[in-house]
């Protein structure tokens, strides 16, 4: 017991715990979860001891606290995303203007965001 192991093949509990066990431990990794329950299917107590230090959502007395935990992680996510993809944009487009500048040719098509300006 503790081990983080279930006690036998038949234990679902203890298997998802194993499972989550090495989830949860990884650094930096207990900001990707949450916790959500429904009050009249349990009560805080139930919440196993190592799931406790989660953010914890009953529902649906808390729907609206849940549904702000997560709107606010993906979208600084997809921001990311965008300034990297914006980043990628202006790098592909100097690199085409520098081949242009050298005499090669653009590959991009007319009206592509790779065909410098003015053709």
């Amino acid at each position: 017991e503790g081990s983080g192991e279930p006690r036998d093949a038949h234990d679902i509990f203890g298997a998802a715990m194993a499972c989550l066990h090495g989830e949860l431990g990884a650094v930096g990794r207990r900001r990707d979860w949450v916790l959500v329950y429904f009050s009249r299917l349990c009560s805080p107590r139930d919440v196993p001891r190592p799931l406790r230090p989660l953010p914890t959502y009953r529902l649906p007395q808390e729907l609206p606290g849940l549904l702000g935990a997560l709107r606010s992680g993906p979208p600084a996510s997809r921001h990311r995303l965008r300034g990297r993809a914006k980043g990628l944009l202006h790098r592909l487009m100097e690199a085409e203007a520098s081949k242009e500048a050298a005499g090669g040719s653009s590959g991009g098509c007319p009206g592509s965001p790779l065909q410098p300006s003015g053709t």
